[in-house]
C-alpha cells in the first residue's frame, strides 16, 4: 500500500529520494502502466516518486550533431506531434500512432513505455532499430546505456533501484537511410502488440548497408535480430533477400503460447512482418 507520494523538483532530490527509500519506491512519470499496477495489486511499493515537477525532463529537441534528445516526461502525443520528428523519424511518429488512442496518448511518456520493459513495448523495436539510448541519472551521476543492453527481461531492465532515466537520445539519421515498424494486433493495430518488428537501413548506390532490424513481443525481452540484419547488410533491396532476412528473423524469435497468439503462429509472422518492413524501408 502506498504510504506517501513526493513530487521532488529536481532529479538530483529524485535521486535522493530513491536511494532514501531503495527497494521501497516507485517512479511515477505518465503513470498509464504504474497506476494500473498499483490498483491490480501487482506492485506494492510504499512510496511513490512523481517526476512531474522536474521541468527540464520535459525538454524535446532536434539538431544534427546531437540528434533527437526527447526527455523523460515527453509524451507520445508531444512526440508524434513534433515537427522534428513528424520530418526525420517518421518510423516514431507511425509506432506512436499505434499505440491505444489520444487519452492515453496524452498521459503516457516515451520513456516509461521503456521503463515498464514489457516484452510488448511498442516504442522499444523502432528505438532499437534507430540506436538509441538511455541516459540514467542516479548517486554517482550520468551514465548513457544503449539501449540493446537496457532490456534484462520482462520488466527488469539496466535502471538501478536509485536511478531515474532522464532522456532518449537518438543519433541523426544517415543519408539515404529509411525505417518502418510494422505491427500485428489481435483486433486492430491500435492493440497490444503481439508480434512488433522494426528495421532501419541505408541504401546507397543500390546497396543496403546500416542495416538493423528489432523484434517485439516474440522474446522475454525486445531484441535486435542480428541475422536477419546479416542476410541483408551488403546486398541489393530484393524481395528475396527481404523474404531470406524474414526467415531469418523468425529463428531468432523465442515466441510464446498466450491467450492472444500462438508461439507458431507469432514465429510466421515474424517472418512475414519483417519482410514488409524491410520493403518499406528500402522504399524510403
Amino acid at each position: 500500500m502506498v504510504k506517501e507520494l513526493f513530487r521532488p523538483a529536481g532529479k538530483e532530490e529524485a535521486v535522493a529520494l530513491l536511494t532514501e527509500h531503495q527497494g521501497k519506491a516507485k517512479v511515477l512519470a505518465g503513470g498509464t502502466d504504474l497506476v494500473v499496477l498499483l490498483r491490480s495489486g501487482k506492485v506494492t511499493p510504499e512510496i511513490v516518486v512523481s517526476l512531474n515537477r522536474i521541468d527540464e525532463l520535459r525538454s524535446l529537441s532536434f539538431n544534427p550533431d546531437d540528434g533527437l534528445r526527447i526527455g523523460a516526461l515527453v509524451t507520445h502525443s508531444e512526440l508524434i506531434e513534433n515537427d522534428d520528428v513528424r520530418a526525420r523519424y517518421p518510423v516514431l511518429v507511425e509506432t506512436g500512432k499505434t499505440i491505444a488512442g489520444p487519452p492515453v496518448r496524452n498521459a503516457a511518456s516515451v520513456a516509461g513505455n521503456l521503463c515498464h520493459a514489457a516484452p510488448s513495448a511498442d516504442f522499444a523495436p523502432p528505438f532499437l532499430a534507430l540506436d538509441a539510448s538511455a541516459v540514467l541519472f542516479g548517486p554517482g551521476g550520468e551514465r548513457t546505456v544503449p539501449l540493446n543492453e537496457f532490456f534484462l527481461g520482462p520488466n527488469q531492465t539496466a535502471l538501478a533501484g536509485d536511478e531515474i532515466l532522464t532522456e532518449i537520445r537518438v543519433p541523426t539519421p544517415a543519408e539515404g537511410s529509411g525505417a518502418n515498424y510494422q505491427k500485428l494486433g489481435i483486433r486492430s493495430a491500435m492493440e497490444i502488440a503481439m508480434v512488433g518488428v522494426a528495421v532501419s537501413m541505408t541504401v546507397n548506390n543500390g546497396t543496403c548497408s546500416m542495416v538493423r532490424v528489432a523484434l517485439g513481443a516474440v522474446a522475454p525481452t525486445p531484441f535486435l535480430a542480428k541475422s536477419a540484419a546479416a542476410a541483408v547488410e551488403g546486398n541489393a533491396p530484393s524481395a528475396e533477400v527481404f523474404a531470406r532476412a524474414g526467415e531469418a528473423a523468425a529463428a531468432e524469435s523465442k515466441p510464446i503460447d498466450d491467450i492472444r497468439a500462438s508461439g507458431t503462429y507469432r514465429r510466421k509472422m515474424v517472418a512475414v512482418l519483417t519482410r514488409r518492413a524491410l520493403a518499406q524501408a528500402s522504399s524510403r
